[in-house]
């Protein structure tokens, strides 16, 4: 309610007042004590017209502070929230939905098309207390073809006691990769992450000094490309811990407007003992490898499994330029011990591997490393189309050759028939950004395999040892 003006309140007050000292005297001129009565009748009408503007601006201030203490309920792109009038306590309900369809256009296709649920997620985050993060999220998809299944992708509770210090524990993306489980442009993963963890528990720190971004953390210890591993656990079983992190550096960060200011150099590694079970799957440490596709490549057999140290290493560059145009370069080399009979001999192997990828986005908006969010959704009443971004991968595998050989001469005694040594793929792709949260993309990939003298593809399922050519597409929505 506004308060009612000075003069037009006295004017009001007047007005009655002399209405009703008209009303009560006879028509003749007013005496004086007429006059001093019609003056009390003002002061009075005049006192209770204050007092009522009071009471009501009273009511307006309990109002507002009593709507200043209830939370702010949210629903947007980024999700479903919950925020308290303080900022301190805040809960967010998102999702991500993944389907692809695979299809595999070279001679030896094997029965391989697909139309899969990759990735089924309901993400339920927030904070409390203004510092204490927590995140909990769950994985419903059960596709196949090495696509995750069912389980608890992440569940961790962190603390950000400054900006250059805090704690996370729990299962959470391991800090060796730069997209561990994940690729910005492309739809499945490069080489260079089956050779380094996916998820893991453990306990790290984290934060940001200056031009510098690290984490720093000591873990059950994964085996290569693995969110679940024994059955929900990332643990070998072996009571052996994994010491793991990340430093990035952002040379430029202090440039603001130049397009160099977000370029970052990174280098993640991760050490410990690994010592597992032959004949257990990923209980023995090792995990087998497959294609940019999703199928199987690289198999590790027999007697085989983790049985001393395993070393990785994985430097990187990246470069979101603040325009259309976005790069990454990533490399992976480990080392591992492995145990090559059941008498419990071990040897050391070493693989690599590498990736250079490139976006580019045709209706000019930026390409960020969440994606694109075009200038002009998706309309199809108003004509607008979205963002649209090519994309381009070349990427490599080179496996030990030593893992080919007979145990008798060095190796491990695995067979070339259906195990490819090495690989090289290209692949173009068109990314359709029909808004913030719905994306279309499509990929078209090559790659050429070396090694592997045979295995036949349709009868077996493993891997195709001729050179692959596949296109995969994926509708994806997330918010």
């Amino acid at each position: 309610m506004r308060t009612i003006p000075s003069a037009v309140r006295t004017a009001l007050v007047t007005s009655i007042a002399a209405l009703s000292l008209t009303a009560s005297l006879p028509a003749q001129n007013a005496s004086s004590s007429d006059l001093d009565a019609l003056r009390e009748q003002i002061r009075l009408l005049d006192q209770k017209l204050r007092a009522l503007e009071r009471n009501q601006e009273l009511k307006e201030e309990t109002a507002a502070a009593a709507a200043k203490k209830l939370p702010t309920v949210t629903a947007g792109a980024s999700g479903f929230g919950i925020t308290s009038s303080d900022k301190a306590f805040d809960l967010k309900l998102k999702a991500l939905a993944q389907f692809d369809a695979r299809f595999f256009l070279d001679d030896n296709n094997g029965e391989r098309d697909t139309f899969l649920l990759r990735r089924i997620r309901t993400i339920f985050a927030g904070t409390v207390g203004g510092i204490y993060d927590f995140n909990i999220t769950p994985e419903l998809a059960t596709g196949t073809n090495n696509s995750t299944s069912v389980g608890l992708w992440d569940a961790f509770i962190a603390a950000r006691f400054s900006p250059s210090f805090g704690i996370r524990a729990g299962k959470f993306p391991s800090a060796v990769g730069l997209e561990p489980g994940a690729n910005r442009h492309f739809i499945e993963s490069p080489f260079v992450n089956t050779l380094l963890p996916n998820r893991d528990i453990g306990i790290e720190t984290f934060g940001s000094l200056s031009a510098f971004d690290y984490r720093l953390g000591v873990f059950n210890g994964a085996a290569n490309n693995t969110a679940n591993f024994g059955g929900g656990a990332p643990d070998i079983g072996d009571g052996d811990k994994t010491l793991a992190g990340r430093l990035t550096f952002a040379p430029f960060k202090s440039k603001k407007d130049s397009a160099i200011s977000k370029l970052s150099l990174g280098i993640g590694g991760s050490t410990g003992n690994e010592r597992g079970t032959a004949g257990t799957n990923l209980s023995n440490g090792l995990s087998n490898i497959s294609s940019n596709s999703q199928q199987a490549i690289f198999s590790y057999g027999g007697t085989l499994r983790g049985n001393g140290t395993h070393n990785r290493i994985s430097p990187s560059i990246e470069w979101y330029t603040g325009g259309p145009f976005s790069f990454v370069a990533e490399y992976a080399l480990e080392q591992q011990d492995v145990a090559v009979n059941a008498a419990g001999l071990t040897r050391k192997f070493q693989n690599d591997a590498w990736r250079v990828t490139a976006g580019y986005v045709l209706t000019g908006e930026e390409a960020t490393k969440a994606g694109v969010t075009p200038t002009a959704p998706f309309s199809w009443e108003g004509g607008t189309w979205g963002a649209f971004e090519v994309v381009a991968r070349v990427s490599g595998l080179n496996l030990d050759n030593d893992l080919f050989d007979t145990v008798a001469a060095g190796g491990a005694g695995l067979s070339d028939v259906n195990n490819a040594s090495g690989a090289i793929a290209y692949g173009v792709g068109l990314n359709w950004y029909l808004n913030r949260n719905v994306r279309w993309l499509f990929n078209v990939e090559r790659t050429d395999y070396e090694g592997a003298s045979g295995g036949n593809v349709a009868a077996t399922q493993v891997g195709a040892r001729t050179d692959e050519l596949a296109f995969i597409t994926r509708i994806q929505l997330q918010f």
